[in-house]
């Protein structure tokens, strides 16, 4: 089974691409859904957060997002903290995600994806990866989705400007580098998907029902 890695700046549409996976069957872990239900669900993540960033930092369902963004925004050192603290509890949710699908595919056939925006601040997460597929769109297309999204023009230029180069494909040695070009066009961001299934999982691919974007 090829254990591959989804990445994209912020806007770029690597959680489309997860959905389009989803629609062809496809297993796909969404990182930040899943940072988020370790922030809600697991107590030894939760005290490690209010041991640093403060007990208001906490909520009844998670963390207050917006605070924490506000720290790590203002003190680079503040995110690498942040990062040391969960990225741990997520290699480990990563790990047992891959060894699930290794205990259900005894043929070791197939591909089984992760989704997440910042790999190459996670070295023990992308050891695990055999490729990386990082998504691509122009910076000015990636700035008008966020503002769509809701994000102010400056907050969301903020964020681009925090992951500028973080999906560098020279930032992934040794992993074998696949990139998909995504303007806007779901017809050719659909193509350029199947193609790169048919080389990498063509079983995989002919034994599900996928679905035809154009009905």
């Amino acid at each position: 089974m090829l254990k591959i890695g989804i990445t994209g700046s912020i806007g770029a549409g690597k959680s489309f691409v997860g959905e389009l996976l989803r629609e062809r069957n496809f297993q796909v872990l969404d990182a930040d859904r899943k940072v988020h239900e370790l922030y809600r669900e697991s107590n030894a993540l939760r005290a490690e957060m209010a041991a640093f960033f403060g007990e208001e930092c906490l909520t009844p369902t998670g963390v207050n997002s917006a605070l924490i963004a506000d720290r790590i925004f203002a003190d680079a050192s503040a995110r690498e903290k942040l990062e040391q603290i969960v990225y741990p509890y997520l290699t480990h949710a990563v790990d047992a995600f891959f060894n699930a699908e290794c205990a259900a595919n005894a043929s070791g056939k197939g591909a089984r994806f992760v989704e997440a925006a910042l790999f190459s601040r996670a070295p023990s997460l992308v050891e695990m990866l055999d490729e990386i597929w990082i998504v691509e769109a122009p910076e000015s297309i990636r700035l008008q989705r966020l503002v769509t999204r809701g994000l102010c023009e400056n907050d969301a230029a903020r964020r681009i400007e925090n992951q500028r180069g973080a999906c560098a494909p020279e930032l992934f040695p040794g992993k074998v580098i696949r990139t998909l070009s995504n303007d806007g066009n779901r017809l050719q961001i659909e193509i350029q998907l199947d193609n790169l299934l048919e080389n990498v999982a063509p079983q995989q691919v002919r034994g599900t029902c996928r679905v035809n974007s154009l009905g």
